[in-house]
């Protein structure tokens, strides 16, 4: 449950005179302020190119800014406003300013409000955004700048609108096996026709439906006036139903919703790109399975010959070595083709393999080893003097296999059919490229994603992947964390949806973890006393 202040608990528990109060507001509106290409005033300023960024011209000054040209509001009930950005102004100090009025006639005599990102602050009809740079003589070279400077703008549900706040029931097995989807139902006034689509007021100006929220706050007013607000439900919309306004009709509407943290539980982690590679979604350290990704057929090298006989060397066949190798053959006893004598080598002399092999030609190779023969091509003159050399080199065919979700902290054990090894292979850990030289096989590789071995810690991982880091109670799951402190695991989730991925977990590991008014808590099963 969610913290209350005392003046809360005290209206919530009288018995006459309470006054109870209700609001729902919907969100995100991407607010435009106007940044862009010769719109509102830049002092020692440049647009950047791009939506939200403003870019510091180069040079020695102490003082630049932007102020936007006035803006409105699509309806009178977007009354707050959230800012995002991010600064790279470097030495300089930047300063994100709002002002709004009802009117436009009063706004250039209202001072402007210090905005703090992610810091929801009141918004009224009219209103102007300035961007400040102070502190500094220079702004660096390259410029400094902000980027992704956005206002996200919420639109409050008149309180007199509200005809029937619906109920708010989430369900979550301990197990969080069967997480029961909290649908609600929002019945609206609609007497002015302010819900209709094509209506002037629609306050759904900027859909797609599916990026708009709605959260439900039920308050007391207090008895110093000032009204207190406990937010019982959050949910993503999904449509608007039985829309009636005509003679004779109920002039209502449904805002229907189904509850958030349902709704990003079933995003999928470890989703292929949108060229169909894959990405799983890893941590600590897992036994994944290699896919053949290319093969580098076995071949032979060039053959180099050393001394001042004619005849040349040929080699025929196909490598069949799982190593490679370099031969040297070395003639004995000086003559022609098919009456010389030769000896082979694979260590470059140290120790031979055959010796007085007597030469010959194309019509009778001499095999060596591997699926190679040799032949030699008689030449003008002697074709062998004694000490004549001809080396070349095998190469074995190469198979490439490719560990998805790199990069990785370290791959510390590679498997050719179920057994270790390291003869024959090397390991990438940038890239998750795993190279067999000789032999095809089922590869597997112990890969170390990163250092996140806990299991609270792989859950708030995924719950932040999702987008939930602000449904985490914090305080239960460092409990949680703490009296169980020896808990490693590594996991490995390829399109699967987060509740099946926490489900895992937590079926493993012996967590409860449970969803409380929009807040998801974990307590850790010790075993009974």
């Amino acid at each position: 449950m969610r913290d209350a202040s005392p003046f809360f608990l005290q209206e919530e528990a009288r018995l006459r005179g309470a006054k109870p109060r209700v609001k729902a507001i919907i969100y995100p509106f991407d607010l435009d302020y106007g940044l862009g290409p010769g719109l509102g005033v830049f002092e020692h300023t440049l647009f950047g190119g791009e939506p939200g960024k403003l870019v510091l011209e180069a040079g020695y000054f102490d003082y630049a800014a932007w102020t936007s040209p006035i803006r409105q509001t699509f309806s009178p009930n977007l009354n707050l406003v959230t800012p995002y950005w991010e600064d790279h102004a470097g030495y300089m100090r930047t300063g994100v300013y709002l002002r709004s009025a009802d009117c436009e006639a009063e706004l250039g005599f209202t001072a402007y409000v210090l905005l703090k990102p992610g810091e929801t602050v009141n918004l009224r009809r009219f209103y102007q955004l300035k961007v400040e740079f102070t502190g500094s003589i220079w702004s660096g070279e390259p410029p400094g700048y902000i980027s992704d400077l956005r206002l996200e703008g919420r639109l409050t549900i008149p309180e007199s609108e509200i005809i029937d706040t619906g109920e708010v029931r989430v369900s979550l097995a301990r197990d969080f096996s069967e997480h029961r989807v909290g649908d609600h139902t929002l019945v609206l006034d609609n007497r002015d026709g302010q819900w209709l689509p094509k209506s002037t007021n629609f306050p759904y100006l900027g859909l797609p439906w599916e990026e708009k929220h709605v959260d439900l706050y039920h308050g007391w007013e207090l008895p110093d006036g000032s009204t207190e607000w406990l937010r019982v439900y959050r949910g993503v919309v999904e449509s608007l139903e039985e829309m009636a306004h005509g003679w004779q009709a109920r002039h209502r509407v449904k805002l229907e919703s189904r509850d958030w943290i349902a709704h990003l539980l079933k995003r999928r982690l470890g989703t292929p790109t949108a060229a169909g590679e894959r990405r799983p979604f890893m941590r600590g350290t897992y036994r994944v399975r290699g896919e053949l990704v290319n093969t580098i057929p076995a071949r032979v090298g060039e053959t180099v010959k050393t001394g001042h006989g004619s005849a040349t060397m040929r080699v025929l066949g196909s490598y069949q070595g799982r190593t490679d190798k370099s031969y040297l053959l070395e003639v004995e006893s000086a003559g022609e083709v098919g009456e010389a004598t030769f000896r082979w080598s694979i260590n470059q002399g140290q120790s031979w393999r055959e010796t007085e092999v007597v030469t010959a030609g194309p019509e009778d190779p001499v095999e060596l080893e591997e699926g190679l023969a040799v032949y030699w091509e008689s030449g003008p003159g002697t074709d062998f003097a004694a000490g004549n050399r001809f080396s070349f080199s095998a190469m074995a065919p190469v198979y490439i296999y490719q560990i998805f979700g790199a990069p990785f902290s370290g791959i510390s054990s590679i498997y050719l059919n179920g057994e270790e090894t390291r003869e024959g292979v090397a390991a990438d850990p940038v890239t998750g490229q795993v190279r067999v030289t000789g032999q095809s096989a089922l590869v597997e590789a112990r890969v170390v994603k990163d250092a996140t071995t806990h299991p609270v810690d792989i859950i708030q991982d995924i719950l932040a992947e999702v987008g939930l880091t602000e449904a985490i109670h914090p305080d239960s799951f460092a409990l949680a964390k703490s009296l169980t402190p020896d808990y490693a695991i590594g996991v490995c989730f390829e399109n699967v949806t987060a509740a099946q991925a926490i489900r895992e977990i937590v079926r493993r590991t012996l967590y409860d973890l449970w969803v409380d008014f929009g807040e998801i808590r974990i307590s850790a099963y010790l075993g009974d006393d």
